[in-house]
């Protein structure tokens, strides 16, 4: 997954790596090849050494955790961390790395076709 963040401010950064933290645990089933994904984004937020990666990715994991209780909550969640984009290519940056998070396992759960047409409607694409 490669995704320029250039123009992407730090809280922007965040609500990515939640965004993509809550498309990886929606299913319930997170899985090596998607923690693969999110070294590709740490690596692009700036983050080398393995211990920052786990410290963010914990941070998301706990900010996250409320809300895949059920998929209401998951897509409060989701429309609430889309908010903080703002430009139409920002939208689809977001929305084609959540669903290349999602589709990474060759299998999209309801509840992940759920948050997807949360984005998407929330992105108007």
């Amino acid at each position: 997954m490669d995704i320029d963040l250039t123009d992407f401010s730090t809280a922007q950064q965040q609500a990515l790596l939640d965004l993509l933290t809550l498309a990886m645990y929606a299913d319930g089933q997170p899985l090596t090849v998607e923690n693969k994904l999110l070294q590709t984004l740490f690596t692009a937020m700036g983050h080398t050494a393995v211990t920052d990666c786990q410290h963010e990715l914990e941070a998301a994991v706990t900010r996250i955790s409320p809300s895949i209780q059920s998929v209401q909550k998951a897509k409060k969640l989701a429309s609430v961390l889309a908010e903080a984009f703002t430009s139409r290519d920002q939208h689809k940056r977001v929305y084609a790395a959540v669903q290349k998070m999602m589709a990474s396992d060759k299998h999209v759960s309801s509840w992940e076709s759920t948050l997807l047409s949360e984005l998407r409607l929330k992105f108007r694409l």
